[in-house]
């Protein structure tokens, strides 16, 4: 139980941005933005506190997160775990060039077509265009991505 309410505590600082203690705590401890989970790995000067709250997102929250694509314009396509919780780069059969490193899953959508597959399939296994097949990015109604907690089977 006391890792449950531990995890909802990191789950509400990462989620809070009104509450003056959940501002306070991500300042004081770095709490970068929430798809960079960088910072969540453990340092010697947090306080025993704060190490408890991590430990409760690690073992988890972080366990249980799953990516809401909507528009894509939030999610570094080759860098960030959103498909199949797995970074895409670890995927590539040839090296990526830099300069798509830092692309974001709407740069490779186009609209009323799908997955811009020239420039995706040349990196990847073509068994990853099944996977993109069943990704739709939202260009209609402006939702935005987002981390959701559930529980994977």
């Amino acid at each position: 139980m006391n890792t449950a309410l531990l995890a909802k505590v990191g789950w509400r600082i990462i989620h809070d941005n009104v509450s003056l203690w959940a501002r306070v705590l991500r300042k004081k401890y770095k709490v970068a933005d929430v798809h960079d989970m960088a910072w969540i790995i453990a340092k010697s000067n947090w306080s025993s506190t704060w190490q408890s709250v991590g430990m409760g997102l690690r073992e988890v929250v972080l366990q249980g997160l799953s990516w809401v694509i909507g528009d894509g314009r939030n999610i570094k396509f080759w860098t960030e775990k959103w498909l199949n919780n797995r970074v895409l780069v670890e995927s590539a059969v040839v090296e990526i060039p830099e300069r798509y490193m830092e692309l974001c899953a709407r740069d490779l959508w186009i609209n009323g077509t799908g997955w811009d597959l020239t420039r995706i399939l040349p990196f990847v296994a073509e068994n990853l265009h099944l996977e993109l097949a069943i990704v739709v990015l939202d260009t209609v109604t402006g939702a935005k991505t987002e981390l959701l907690m559930g529980i994977r089977g």
